[in-house]
């Protein structure tokens, strides 16, 4: 018998390191699980076991004989004799064979065909070649070919081959069903990396890429991974990344033997950029080298675009946070700071780690600031307002309340509380001044209509005092009495013009003025009058500035600040100071003087170091008649009368004042740009001192004083109380009457209306004009309509023998 022993694994194809694409780690539970399934496979055929035996041969003898021998072995085999293809085609397919034997002189059926069809039917089928005697050559030929074994008919009553054969075959077939299972896995695994959505790849361990899925090269911009491999090869690319990056992910697989979420730019193959995150370890030779590196690449350029979202809407969040001008605080359950803008510590001068954590009511000093939100009623979303005013941040707020919720879920507890506290302090601060000038207009208006009707009472008064003083003598008692009568009537005519010179009710001669000259003048004349333990300093910056104003106001409204300010340091002394410049307004509103116009102004400042004004009431400085001096000190009208000139001339008047430190008034006074042109006097017919005067005043009592005035100066007089009938009686005989005296205030036909007829019916008669206030008609609008005197009542003697004299040309 010739044949070749040989390992019967040796039909299993080995290859060496790891399966090309295979990860190791797969790869190595596979083997590992073969290993242990092949350890269970037999080693010995047990004796007498039946198995199949397909015979190749056109000579019968030679099958009796093969089965014959077998069975006087221990075997039982069960044979079948074939000797055509056809005949062999059908028994392969028909039976799984055990073992096909071939005889090498069978007619029609070559050895190398009989091998060739049974192992293209199994591959684990096991063929042996018998050869009519020995035939080395063809021996060594056919076990090269494949065939398990080659026997000569003179050892056929040897049985071992066939033992060892039959051994083999079910070795062969246990390897087989192993290495199908082992190639199963690997289409497994195989399956699963080639469809992984992550990017896996082999590489060397300087980088350079060995192996990879097809999620991996589509990352890196390639159609597929031969493709990627080919273009890297020719260009000996390493891993596609920044060159610093890969140095760092490679000393860090050398050092840490893993690399976990490691992000990094990477370039396609079409030259662009994107993000990835690379999951790498190294894979150990046999020494414990690295002898490649594998891992995993996903793509996270999407997920870095959002986060590059976020940090920009975070940083814009923040920014927009701490650039709002408002005060805003972030607040947790126990009304704690969990975060603040930039307003809130600037305000509080302290840096924002210095407060995160305390309490809101710690912080701004204020617990009711803090408590709100737990006891004020708010609207359907829970927020909650109220001014308050907040001495830690020094001004008055308007505190909002809003609780917020997290993923919009309001019907949960509030995840905290947005406290927002918006200054309100300059919009306090324009309510109060809208509410003083409302006040002021009121009590102006009220003041105007008072002296309206006590200058027609002190008119009686003194129209008849003064008649009854020329009738007594003189140095007489009752002379005596009459003349104090008449000197406290004019007192009380001069606090009427008062009253209606703070009511602007009362017509100003306005002139341009170098206001420096006044306060020079007038500080000069206040100087005598200062105590001694009280100094003075002036500080003129512009001696220039030219405003248009009445200069005796101006004067007034000087003595009246500085006599204040005297006042206030009467007992422990002091400085004054009295200052004049130019300001420019651009921002009048911004600038504490809402009312005024942009532009250029004249600022005269009046400050002293005395006992301050309190706070509660500086509201009311400027009202009429409000004092804090003793009854015999002063009447309450002296700031009352600042503010109305200051009014009258189209200024403004503001004041800052500390307890114990000093107050400060300034004054805004517009510049001057051009002057009015006044008019020439008219030009009449001069009266003769003789003649026949129309009187007319509503006022019945008025209208005879004024009559018997005019009677005493030479003229005969009519007297009217009724506008309508004095103007029917001057029209039955206009030529009549040489001169008109009216009231301007009356019911029905005004004093204004009245001259006008006349004035149509007689363009040379003299009108005289007497008004206590007038708003609708105006000293230059009295001369556009040809009056020629403008009277302020009370109206003495000596005032109409001076207009009268003015009209017949003497001396004014």
């Amino acid at each position: 018998m010739m044949h070749q022993a040989h390992d019967p694994c040796d039909i299993i194809p080995r290859q060496s390191g790891t399966q090309a694409g295979f990860p190791a780690q797969f790869q190595m539970e596979a083997t590992e699980h073969a290993n242990r399934e092949l350890r269970c496979v037999p080693k010995e055929h047990p004796m007498g076991t039946r198995f199949s035996l397909l015979v190749v041969s056109d000579a019968e003898e030679l099958a009796r004989s093969l089965s014959s021998l077998l069975s006087g072995a221990g075997f039982d085999p069960a044979y079948t004799l074939v000797d055509s293809p056809i005949e062999l085609s059908r028994a392969l397919a028909e039976e799984p064979w055990d073992v096909v034997v071939a005889a090498a002189d069978c007619p029609g059926l070559p050895w190398e065909d009989v091998l060739a069809l049974a192992r293209a039917v199994r591959e684990t089928m096991s063929v042996v070649l018998i050869v009519p005697d020995a035939a080395p050559g063809l021996a060594r030929e056919a076990i090269a070919a494949g065939v398990d074994d080659v026997l000569a008919p003179e050892d056929w009553r040897t049985a071992a081959a066939f033992s060892r054969i039959l051994r083999e075959g079910v070795r062969r077939r246990e390897l087989s069903r192993l290495w199908d299972k082992l190639r199963s896995e690997e289409r497994k695994y195989r399956g699963m990396i080639d469809n992984s959505v992550l990017g896996i790849f082999q590489c060397r361990p300087w980088g350079e890429i060995i192996n990879s899925n097809p999620s991996f090269a589509r990352i890196f911009g390639y159609a597929n991974p031969a493709i990627m491999l080919r273009e890297y090869a020719r260009n000996k690319t390493r891993l596609d990344i920044p060159a610093e990056d890969r140095e760092r992910l490679l000393a860090q697989i050398q050092t840490s033997r893993l690399v976990s979420g490691f992000e990094t730019q990477a370039f396609r193959q079409d030259g662009s950029s994107f993000w990835i995150s690379v999951n790498a370890r190294p894979v150990l030779g046999e020494s414990d080298e690295i002898a490649a590196i594998e891992g995993t690449v996903e793509d996270i350029t999407d997920r870095k675009t959002m986060e590059l979202l976020i940090i920009r809407a975070k940083q814009e969040w923040e920014k927009t946070f701490d650039n709002v001008p408002d005060v805003i605080a972030i607040l947790d359950h126990d009304m704690r700071l969990r975060r603040a803008n930039r307003a809130l510590s600037e305000r509080l001068g302290v840096h924002p780690r210095d407060i995160i954590g305390r309490p809101c009511q710690d912080v701004l000093n204020l617990p009711e600031a803090c408590t709100l939100n737990g006891t004020g009623e708010g609207d359907e979303s829970g927020r909650q307002s109220e001014e308050l005013y907040i001495p830690a941040l020094n001004g008055t707020f308007l505190v909002t309340f809003s609780p917020f919720f997290l993923n919009g879920d309001e019907q949960s507890n509030a995840a905290g509380t947005v406290m927002v506290a918006h200054e309100i302090s300059r919009r306090k601060q324009l309510e109060g001044q809208l509410r003083q000038s409302h006040k002021m207009e009121a009590i102006g208006t009220l003041a105007g209509g008072i002296a309206h009707d006590f200058n027609n009472i002190l008119g009686v008064m003194m129209g008849y005092t003064e008649m009854n003083l020329d009738e007594v003598e003189r140095g007489t008692r009752l002379h005596r009495r009459l003349g104090e009568v008449l000197s406290a009537g004019r007192r009380a005519r001069d606090l009427v013009h008062q009253i209606l010179t703070f009511s602007r009710q009362e017509e100003l001669d306005l002139q341009p003025l170098q206001f420096s000259t006044v306060v020079k003048e007038t500080v000069k004349l206040m100087r005598a009058s200062l105590p001694s333990n009280i100094r003075i300093h002036t500080d003129i910056a512009d001696s220039d500035g030219t405003i248009y104003a009445n200069l005796s106001q101006m004067q007034q409204v000087l003595m009246n600040l500085c006599t204040n300010a005297a006042h206030a340091m009467r007992d422990s002394g002091g400085v004054m100071q009295v200052m004049l410049s130019r300001r420019t307004l651009e921002s009048p509103a911004a600038e504490d003087f809402a009312k005024l116009a942009p532009g250029e102004y004249m600022q005269l400042s009046v400050t002293d170091t005395g006992y301050g004004i309190a706070p509660e009431i500086m509201e009311n400085i400027f009202d009429p008649f409000f004092t804090t001096k003793k009854p015999d000190e002063g009447t309450g009208m002296g700031l009352a009368l600042v503010h109305g000139i200051v009014s009258a001339h189209d200024g403004a008047i503001t004041v800052r004042s500390t307890p114990e430190e000093g107050t400060r008034f300034d004054i805004l006074i517009p510049v001057a740009n051009a002057f009015p042109v006044h008019e020439s006097k008219m030009v009449s017919h001069s009266p003769t001192g003789r003649g026949r005067a129309l009187v007319v005043d509503d006022e019945a009592a008025l209208a005879e004083v004024v009559g018997e005035m005019v009677q005493r100066l030479g003229y005969e007089t009519d007297v009217f109380s009724d506008s309508g009938n004095a103007l029917q009686h001057f029209l039955s005989d206009p030529q009549a009457f040489t001169l008109l005296i009216t009231d301007q205030t009356m019911p029905g036909l005004t004093g204004g209306e009245l001259a006008r007829i006349v004035l149509k019916h007689r363009p040379d008669m003299p009108v005289i004009l007497c008004t206590g206030y007038s708003e609708q008609l105006s000293p230059d609008d009295a001369k556009t309509l040809g009056i020629q005197q403008y009277l302020l009542k009370p109206v003495l003697r000596d005032d109409l023998n001076k207009a009268l004299k003015t009209i017949a040309g003497g001396d004014e």
